[in-house]
């Protein structure tokens, strides 16, 4: 998924990884919607598309939330 996400912004679309995994009924859902053999199972989606708006990358990177364990 991540080299998606990286691939699909290197080609100027927009995307949203969708994580449905491990609730059960929304994998059946979906399985079943794409009509996949019974063999394959479902963990995300990605939906992308061309953005209908330009907006700034954010930056959620928060440097408090790391935490090192020293032993």
């Amino acid at each position: 998924m991540e080299n998606i996400w990286l691939e699909t912004d290197a080609l100027g679309l927009g995307g949203v990884w969708i994580g449905i995994a491990p609730m059960q009924d929304r994998m059946d859902l979906v399985h079943d919607m794409l009509h996949l053999p019974a063999d394959v199972e479902v963990f995300s989606l990605f939906a992308l598309g061309y953005p209908a708006e330009e907006r700034e990358q954010q930056n959620r990177f928060d440097e408090t939330r790391i935490h090192f364990i020293e032993q």
